[in-house]
């Protein structure tokens, strides 16, 4: 089922149709230095010092010779342990550069998520030669209710001089008791 994302260069809030589906769309905490969602508003994460869980990441997104993928980490987020970290990682077997990454993520209203700014919005043109380049984005989600978890994306990006935007959901997802083995 497609989804209609807005674009959200200045705004943190979605539109009409999206917000009565229950989703609020968060864009990149540096796009919005100022969120509106005090639990998480304060709460950053480095992405060193994350320490993968065991379990296996949740495909986001697989096309065009661009993936993306979130991992667990094992442990919640210092200090609150009622917030969960996740890690998406985004690499690339393109032939071509791909510019202008950009990841949206939105969960149902009894959720609050914060998307830390990626470490990058560029993946170089894969080469066999070299080692994969990798873009990481910390999420930090907030479940008070224990509800499962459910995740709508938007994903837009150019290859080449392509330009892509994706939408989807990502479900799935282990419970958050299960993160920490």
């Amino acid at each position: 089922m497609k989804l209609p994302f807005p674009d959200l260069p200045n705004s943190s809030m979605a539109n009409t149709s999206f917000s009565s589906l229950g989703y609020e769309l968060k864009p990149a905490a540096s796009l919005h230095p100022a969120s509106h969602d005090a639990s998480l508003e304060n709460l950053f994460v480095p992405l060193i010092s994350i320490t993968p869980s065991n379990i296996c990441p949740l495909t986001v997104y697989d096309r065009n010779g661009f993936k993306a993928m979130l991992h667990f980490s094992r442990d919640p987020a210092p200090g609150r342990p009622d917030v969960l970290v996740m890690v998406l990682s985004m690499l690339s077997t393109s032939a071509q550069p791909i510019k202008d990454i950009a990841f949206q993520a939105a969960v149902p209203k009894t959720m609050k998520i914060k998307l830390q700014p990626a470490s990058g919005s560029e993946l170089p043109a894969f080469s066999p030669l070299l080692p994969p380049a990798v873009v990481s984005q910390v999420l930090l989600l907030s479940n008070p209710h224990k509800d499962p978890i459910r995740l709508r994306y938007k994903l837009a990006f150019t290859q080449g001089m392509q330009p892509f935007s994706e939408v989807g959901e990502v479900t799935g997802f282990p419970e958050a008791e299960l993160w920490g083995r």
